[in-house]
Parts: structure tokens; C-alpha cells; sequence
């Protein structure tokens, strides 16, 4: 094992020099700044990431003007360990921020440490007890429980269907006339035929069911209580293979209701108090670098993935578990919902208040070819004004960070599957990126900025004071994709002043303390007032 000294040491005299000529400086400090922004070695420090890149992709990453890889997953291309990968990070000149390892300590191209990806990742538990039969496989992707999770779409599978028995366990007994069952049928796969159902052991019905899709209601000849239901397949519709699935199993009172359904909760994918205690864990090991986490946009109500009460539950809790704190929401390739952009803006605001003084990041769409998105002919493209609107959303929002996810699945999958016109938009945005960080990550102006946007058009501007001079970044975010004029009040600003337009080749004079500008859909204006 290396010592931080040691591996400083190492790559100091293995040509630091050159490393900071093709790349970022190594990093003897990480600290956070009073306007939430990263210092490295003391100065202000815009990360630009890429998520989960094998090393050959590094070269891409840079072409595009990214400085810094997130993530790590035993083996990335052909790496022995994280420690391996963390070295082909330095060669490239990139920064990273991985999982935690003792190894890494002290290592001058690490600028943090990363949580497993959304640990607020919601996902189903049941408190049914549906326990298998002798000799059942299970197939942990449908578990038994969906037999009684009162979704007649989701099924359980059960291998091999012939002789397979389940048993539902209840709390207390339930007195049911009649039981229905709803089948799966697939090709290829058995289908249930003839069953036997017993109620504590005792036989209370044999039938055989019809090999159709559907619910199928069997009458019991007389009423049964029992607090244990068991379902035997005696004989299958043959297919291909000897697994079939049962999508429900209802057990009805007189009423028709069905007493045997369990619904399932949802409870995040990582407890956070779990989550705190690994951010604990790694604090007490190495305090010299940030700890960051990736959530999913579900603090957002817009998903309703969880209550109010929840999310305020949740998320601040989270939140204490990490230095720096992103999100990931991807409206057109998650969801081929082009409308829900505005959600960038509106999460990043979201995410920044709870944030408090700690930097946030977004993690920003790059192309299409989502697996959940359907055949990739009905997807819908991420286009660069897409990606450029999205980026200053976030900035706008507060975000202090930018990452960008570039894996795709269709038409196959590749890790960098940004299309090339998406690059050179890529290229041409980190690189005014880089250029106006110093701005960015400026505190705000001690002059109030106020905007208003014609028929109230949803625009969001963030103002900062740099080098003498006052810098309005804002981008329309409107979902309807309308046309509007912005009207900027700045306290100060004399009559016939002149305001640049940064890299648009334009001014715009100023009257009675304020100056107006007309906004396309998505677009995006960066403006400089100078206070000499």
C-alpha cells in the first residue's frame, strides 16, 4: 500500500509538469467556497464530469472539454482495481471522483469521493409471505409476492410450473366463497391447467383452467376459512420451456372482495441512515476530499414517487450524508417528454435550497437511445440547443457542477454514445464553461438584478459579480417553446450604457436603469455590465 506522500511523490517525479500542461494541476486541496463552489488549491473550480467511462473514452471526454470522470466499476476496461483505473485517470489528464478507497488517499488527480449511484431509488417491498414449494427455482425479478400484489399485469414466475406449489400466509383468517386466478400466457411458456387449491391443508377446490389471458373466477362449493392458501399445478399447457407465470391469485368474500391482496411499499433503495454512516466511514478516513451523491429527480413532486411527508423525511437526511449533491433527470432521453425540460431548471432550484451551502451538480442528457424509451425510431432527438438550454438551467438553478450522461442502448449499447453534432455542441459549451467559471462561481452582486419575462414566459437568469463587472446568465426554460422579450433592472445602470452580449458580437443600450432582449425558445443570453 502507497502512502498519500508516496503517491504524490510518484507522480511528481513522473512528470507532473506535463500533466499540468495537458490537464488539470494536482490537487493538494479540495475545499468548498462561500458561493458553493469547489476550490482546488484554492481556487475556484468548475467540474465538468462524464459518468462510468472505461479509459478509452478518456480521449473523447477531453475533446469535449470535460475535465473529470465519475464512477467505477470493477474491471473498467480491463483495470485491475479502482486504483489502476484511478492512474489511467491522471494519464489522461482528467480528474476523478470514485468510490472510496484506502489506496486512493492523497492521490493528486482525486478530487472526491462518490456514494453508489441514487440510493433514493424507490423500490417495492411486500409484507406478504408467499413461501415456494419443494424444488421451485425463483426468479428474484418477479417475486412471489406479485402474486398477491393486486397488479393482475405484473406475474411471478414459476420453474418449472409443473407440480409447482406456492402458499400464501396470512395474518389472521379470511372466510373467501370464491377464488379467481389471472394467467400469463406467453409463447413458449407452460400454462397452468389442472390446479388444486387447499386452505390450511385441507383440499377446497381442484378445477382446470381455460389457457387464456384474463381473470378466471372459480366458485368454492362452500365457504372456506383458513389462514393458509396453497395452490398446487398438477398439469400444464405445454410450451418450450417448463416455466410459466401466475400474474394473481384472489381469494373473494361474498362481497367480492379480494381479501388475499398484499400492495406492495416502496422504500428507497439505500436506508439513509446507512447512507450517513458510510459517508461517516469515509470522512474518519480521508477528510481531504468531498464525498459526493447522485439522487434521482424524485425530491421533485412532479414524479410522485413519494409523499410529501416523505420526501421531507428523506432528503435532508440524505443530503447530511454527502459534501456535494447532484441529481439526475433526463426529460427527453429518460422520458421522450421534450415538454418536461423545465424540470432542469425547476430541480436544480429545488435541490440548491435544500442544499444548502454545499455544491450541486445536474447530470444533463446528450442523445437519444434510452432503453425505457421505446423502439428508438419513436424516440425523440436531444438536439444541442437541448443540451445548451439544460446546462444553464442548471447553472441558473444553482448548480455549481455539470455532468453529463452519455450511455446509450439503442441501436446497441456504447458507453459514449453522443452524436456528433452533439459533440461539437459539447466542445463548444464546456469551453464557455471553462472561460466564464470565474464568473460563475462569483458571489452575487451587491446591486439587486430584477428581470421580467412578456406574458410572464417561465425564464431564469442568475447574476454575479467578477472583475469589475456584473454578469447576467439566463435561458428561457418555457415548455411551450414560445417567444419573449426579457426586461433587466440593475440599480446603477446609467442611460445609453452599453451591455455586451457575451459571445454574440452584439450590445444592447441601456435606458432608465434597466435593458431589454428578446429570448427564442430555449435560448440562451449571457450578459456583461461593466461597473467602471
Amino acid at each position: 500500500m502507497r502512502s498519500g506522500r508516496a503517491w504524490l511523490a510518484a507522480l511528481l517525479v513522473a512528470g507532473v509538469a506535463r500533466a499540468e500542461a495537458d490537464g488539470p494541476p494536482a490537487i493538494r486541496s479540495v475545499q468548498t467556497g462561500p458561493n458553493r463552489q469547489l476550490q482546488v488549491n484554492g481556487q475556484p473550480f468548475l467540474p465538468i464530469m462524464a459518468w462510468l467511462q472505461d479509459p478509452e473514452n478518456f480521449p473523447a471526454l477531453k475533446q469535449c472539454g470535460m475535465n473529470t470522470t465519475a464512477g467505477y466499476w470493477p474491471g473498467s476496461g480491463g483495470t485491475k482495481d479502482v486504483v489502476e483505473y484511478m492512474d489511467r485517470v491522471a494519464e489522461a489528464g482528467l480528474y476523478g471522483v470514485l468510490p472510496h478507497e484506502q489506496r486512493l488517499h492523497g492521490h493528486p488527480n482525486l478530487l472526491g469521493y462518490i456514494h453508489g449511484d441514487e440510493p433514493d431509488l424507490p423500490r417495492q417491498l411486500s409484507d406478504a409471505q408467499v413461501v415456494p414449494g419443494a424444488g421451485l427455482r425463483l426468479n428474484p425479478s418477479t417475486p412471489l409476492w406479485k402474486i398477491v400484489d393486486g397488479v393482475w399485469h405484473t406475474w411471478s414466475v414459476l420453474d418449472p410450473l409443473e407440480g409447482a406449489t406456492v402458499t400464501i400466509r396470512l395474518r389472521q383468517p379470511v372466510t373467501v366463497h370464491s377464488l379467481a386466478v389471472w394467467l400469463t400466457v406467453s409463447p413458449g411458456l407452460a400454462v397452468a391447467k389442472d390446479v388444486v387449491f387447499r386452505g390450511d391443508d385441507r383440499v377446497i377446490l381442484e378445477a382446470t383452467l381455460k389457457a387464456e389471458k384474463g381473470r378466471q373466477e372459480l366458485r368454492l362449493p362452500r365457504p372456506s376459512t383458513f389462514r393458509e392458501l396453497s395452490l398446487t399445478v398438477r398439469s400444464v399447457y405445454p410450451g418450450r420451456h417448463v416455466w410459466g407465470s401466475i400474474g394473481e391469485i384472489e381469494g373473494l368474500d361474498a362481497d367480492g372482495r379480494n381479501l388475499l391482496v398484499c400492495p406492495p411499499r416502496y422504500a428507497p433503495r439505500a436506508d439513509p441512515e446507512k447512507t450517513l454512516a458510510v459517508y461517516r466511514r469515509i470522512k474518519s478516513q480521508d477528510a481531504s476530499r468531498p464525498v459526493f451523491m447522485t439522487l434521482t429527480g424524485n425530491f421533485h413532486p412532479h414524479f410522485q414517487k413519494w409523499s410529501d411527508a416523505q420526501r421531507k423525511q428523506l432528503y435532508p437526511r440524505y443530503i447530511e450524508a454527502a459534501d456535494v449533491v447532484g441529481y439526475d433527470i433526463y426529460p427527453i432521453y429518460g422520458w421522450n417528454k421534450p415538454e418536461w425540460i423545465h424540470l432542469v431548471y425547476e430541480a436544480t432550484e429545488r435541490l440548491s435550497r435544500l442544499a444548502g451551502p454545499r455544491p450541486v451538480y445536474a447530470w444533463i442528457e446528450t442523445s437519444r437511445g434510452g432503453q425505457w424509451t421505446g423502439p428508438l425510431e419513436r424516440q425523440k432527438a436531444v438536439t444541442p440547443q437541448h443540451i445548451r438550454a439544460e446546462v444553464w438551467m442548471a447553472i441558473t438553478g444553482g448548480a455549481t457542477a455539470i455532468g453529463y450522461f452519455t450511455h446509450v442502448w439503442k441501436p446497441a449499447y456504447r458507453q459514449f454514445g453522443v452524436p456528433e453534432e452533439n459533440r461539437l455542441a459539447l466542445r463548444e459549451i464546456n469551453a464557455q464553461l471553462q472561460r466564464l467559471a470565474p464568473a460563475i462561481l462569483a458571489p452575487p452582486p451587491a446591486r439587486p438584478v430584477r428581470w421580467t419575462a412578456h406574458d410572464d414566459l417561465r425564464v431564469a437568469a442568475l447574476a454575479r459579480q467578477h472583475n469589475g463587472a456584473v454578469y447576467l446568465f439566463a435561458v428561457n426554460y418555457d415548455p411551450r417553446l414560445k417567444h419573449t422579450s426579457v426586461r433587466f433592472a440593475l440599480d446603477g445602470l446609467r442611460p445609453g450604457q452599453q451591455v455586451t452580449v457575451v459571445d454574440e458580437g452584439r450590445r444592447i443600450n441601456a435606458h432608465d436603469g434597466s435593458f431589454t432582449d428578446t429570448f427564442e425558445p430555449l435560448a440562451v443570453h449571457i450578459y456583461r455590465v461593466d461597473l467602471r
